[in-house]
């Protein structure tokens, strides 16, 4: 079975919101171990995750919505 370019992206576009998903639990696990909640740790995570994520699902939206050839 040849995956397609647009099946690939689908599939890697769930994997990813899924992961995120999971890392957030665990850094808001690890963040209520922390002194003060963690209130000095600086999330730098977010400024990488956050903005691969809704790349991926704008990207996906746009080949399901967007205008067909």
């Amino acid at each position: 079975m040849i995956l397609k370019p647009k099946i690939l992206l689908y599939i890697i576009t769930v994997a990813v919101l899924i992961a995120a998903v999971v890392w957030e639990y665990y850094m808001q696990e690890w963040l209520s171990y922390q002194p003060d909640g963690g209130e000095d740790v600086l999330r730098v995570d977010l400024f990488v995750i956050w903005p691969v994520v809704l790349t991926l699902v704008g990207v996906s939206l746009f080949r399901l919505f967007g205008p067909k050839k």
